[in-house]
This record gives C-alpha cells, structure tokens and sequence, in this order.
C-alpha cells in the first residue's frame, strides 16, 4: 500500500477540512501574495466529509506549528480535536496543547479580534499555513481575504515566544488523516480483496475508502469499505441491492494457524466448556487442539477487551467491523495484535516452530 502521487497543493495541510474523509479533491485552484510579500493560495475543496459552499484559504507562516483552531463557540470546525483553551474574548479555540493555545492568544488575540471584526471567524494553524474556510475564490476576494489574514498570520509569525513549539515540517506526498503521521489516505485499490477470509457473495467488488497506518513494529494496518453488489426479487420485479462490509486487515510477517473470534462460517466452532465465555463468543479453529491451546489461557482477556470479530488465516489478522473504520479503530486493530500474539502461550509457539513470539510487545 505505498503511493507516489503528485505534488498538491494538499500535501502540506493536515488539520480539518483536511486530512478527514476520503475522496480529497480541489479546484479553481489560484496562488498569489499580499502587499506584504507573503504567499496565499485559496481552492474549492471537497471531501466524502466536506462539501461546504464556498472556498478554502491558506496564509504562510514563518514557522511550521502545532494545530490550533479558533472560531465562534456556535460555529466550530468540524473534525477538530485538542485541548480547549479558555479566553476572556468569548471564542471556541482548541490547540494541540494548553500552553500553546495560551502563547498564540497572547501574541495575537487582538489581531484574531480585529479580524473577527471583518469577517467570520474561522481560522486555524495548520502546520506553516493559516487557514480559512467559507472564503470567496474571486480574484479580488480572495486577495482582500487573504491580506486580513495575513494581517493574523504576521502577528503569529512575528511572536518570538511562539518559537519554542516549532515542530519539523510534515509536507507528506498524498493525503494523510489528521492526529496521525504517517498514515495514507487511499480512495480505492482492490488488491484488498485478493486474501478475504470467507469468499465473498455478489458482484462488482470494490475496496474503497481505505486507511494505511504507517508501520509500526513491522505491522501495518490497513482498513477498508468492501462495496458490492447483490441481486434479489421485490415479488417478480429483480432489485439490485449495494452493501458494504467493514474490515482491518494487518499483514503477520510470520505463518499463524487458521483461528477465529466470532467470525461465523470460518472453520469449525470449539467446544471450550466454559459456559460465561460460549455464551456470547465463539472460537473456530481448523484444529481443534491447536485452536483451544490458543484461545483457553486468554478468554478472560478476550471477554474484556471484547474486540470485533477478527479472524488469523496464514500470514494476515482481519477484523470484521460494524462501521466504517476511523483512523483510531484502525491503529486501535494494529495494537491489539500486539496484544494478542503476546497472550499466545510459549509451547503454541514452540509447536509453530518459533522459540518464542516474533513480535515484541512495547503497548505500554
């Protein structure tokens, strides 16, 4: 799952509208810079989770920065996530941390309030770029826009106590998700569909909306939106119906038996005797012995954790979701393999032909 897609005007932004969603795409893209020499470009830009009226504006920055977000308590930007920052001025700002969202308002809340003044407010940091969005993408427009942010964005670039967040700059080739370096953003590639663990019903098969956590440990995780099709009859009439399955998929960089955790018609269900955990799970192995040596020392686990179904078919974990899997579900599926495999008795390993668990657990 690696990409070389073109450079976009994208690559350098990450916090909302960007770096949520699926199918990212700009246009009426133009670029120019201030009466003070400072660069400016603005865009239509849309999203699977964007599609507001109106255009998006970024003012560069001296500096590459931590997120922070600033609007009206009543109007605040979707998707945003950070620590909420109090302020006599009555506003709604969230920033990466406390103390930075502190240092920006003492710099430049009066510049914040004077545009404010002028225009709705909505204005974050995203990196080395201030960003707008509800902008107008006129020639004209945009530049009175952009030099009343960029009146904000001097106040920023100028605040020496701002210096001491400065972060390295993350100009990523291709879309990634916001809180999550590293990661990509794929809108389709069906590859996906080559190893599902049970042979999947219906037509026209598509691996959409895909999620690539960037690797940690040797693993990657990778989560998706199966779409297809399936055909039926309202009485005589035929219907074609469109469904969609949610799954993670985290390639093992070794060989495991087949064993499941709730995925019902993979392998053979076990008889474990132990009436608090059938009563509510169910555990499916290709061999029986093989199947209980690893599921009876961690059922305890298992029925506290309560993970969504997943499955271990050779050299890949798969997990079934009942929503579309977020950034966090994703990372959150790469972690509790970990987990897992660090719960696998030694003599389980021992019979694989492995001295112990080839993955090392770090989680805590």
């Amino acid at each position: 799952m690696t990409q070389s897609p073109m450079p976009s005007p994208l690559d350098s932004l990450h916090c909302p509208p960007f770096g949520i969603g699926f199918q990212r795409n700009i246009t009426d893209h133009s670029s120019g810079v201030t009466s003070a020499g400072i660069p400016y470009q603005g865009f239509e830009y849309t999203s699977t989770v964007y599609k507001e009226y109106a255009g998006v504006a970024t003012v560069r920055l001296s500096m590459c920065l931590p997120p922070f977000f600033v609007s009206l308590p009543q109007n605040p930007r979707a998707g945003i996530a950070g620590v909420q920052v109090p302020n006599q001025a009555g506003l709604l700002v969230v920033a990466d941390s406390l103390a930075f969202g502190q240092a920006v308002l003492a710099g430049s809340l009066v510049a914040i309030r004077a545009f404010a003044g002028r225009r709705a407010l909505d204005l974050a940091i995203d990196g080395d770029s201030l960003t707008a969005i509800q902008v107008p993408l006129g020639e004209e427009g945009l530049r009175a826009y952009c030099e009343d942010m960029a009146i904000v964005g001097q106040s920023i670039s100028s605040d020496a106590g701002l210096r001491r967040f400065v972060v390295p700059p993350t100009r990523e080739a291709g879309p990634s998700f916001f809180g999550y370096p590293g990661s990509i953003s794929v809108d389709r590639d069906d590859r996906l569909l080559a190893h599902l663990p049970t042979a999947p019903v219906g037509s026209d098969h598509q691996a959409v909306d895909i999620t690539v956590m960037p690797p940690d440990r040797g693993l990657q995780a990778i989560g998706f939106r199966h779409h297809y099709q399936t055909q039926g009859y309202a009485g005589d009439v035929p219907i074609t119906s469109n469904v969609d399955a949610y799954h993670v998929t985290v390639p093992l960089p070794f060989r495991f038996g087949r064993i499941a955790f709730d995925w019902r018609h993979f392998a053979d269900p076990l008889m474990l005797f132990v009436p608090s955990f059938e009563a509510k799970h169910q555990i499916s192995a290709d061999i029986n012995e093989f199947g209980a040596d690893v599921a009876r020392p961690m059922l305890e686990w298992l029925s506290a954790v309560n993970p969504p179904a997943f499955v271990i078919q050779e050299n890949a974990f798969w997990f079934k979701l009942p929503a579309a899997p977020t950034p966090r579900i994703v990372d959150w599926c790469g972690k509790f393999v970990f987990e897992f495999f660090d719960h696998v008795e030694a003599r389980v390993w021992q019979r694989l032909g492995y001295p112990a668990n080839p993955l090392a657990l770090d989680l805590r």
